[in-house]
């Protein structure tokens, strides 16, 4: 029997992450960005204790490209109070995984990576909201999608 070699796996991977980006509502597509981001913080703490300081700088710099697209579709027009409040928490995070790629430091990582948790499950809620608010009623006719007005 041959096992999956790592392009295999990898190659499956992203084409799994193809078919979620290709279905997936605005908010879902937000919650994959900090899948993204959490998941390069993780990376780069992983290196960084393995000492792999170019691997370290390259995921925090893909966690850090993550955090600037979410911080550039927000619709401060719109948004109001909460885009600005998620704007200032962006930069914030910019400049922590900023502070940790120059000072190797795993702590500031550390709490990039709780912040971006706290927001994604915040995320996730809103999403699963939506998904409520859509959800087919049940019942013995058609299905009819159900939309808060």
């Amino acid at each position: 029997m041959n096992m999956p070699t790592d392009r295999g796996i990898e190659a499956y991977r992203l084409n799994q992450l193809e078919l979620s980006v290709n279905s997936a509502e605005p908010v879902e597509l937000i919650v994959l960005l900090y899948d993204g981001a959490i998941e390069s913080v993780r990376r780069a703490i992983l290196l960084l204790q393995a000492g792999d300081v170019p691997g370290k700088a390259r995921e925090i710099t893909r966690a850090t490209n993550i955090v600037s697209e979410l911080r550039a579709i927000l619709d401060m027009q719109q948004g109001g109070e909460i885009a600005a409040n998620l704007a200032a928490l962006y930069d914030y995070l910019r400049g922590q995984l900023l502070q940790a790629n120059l000072r190797n430091s795993e702590e500031k990582l550390d709490g990039v990576a709780g912040l971006l948790s706290t927001l994604r499950a915040s995320w996730v809620e809103l999403a699963d909201r939506q998904r409520e608010k859509t959800r087919p009623v049940s019942g013995t006719g058609p299905a009819v999608a159900v939309r808060a007005g």
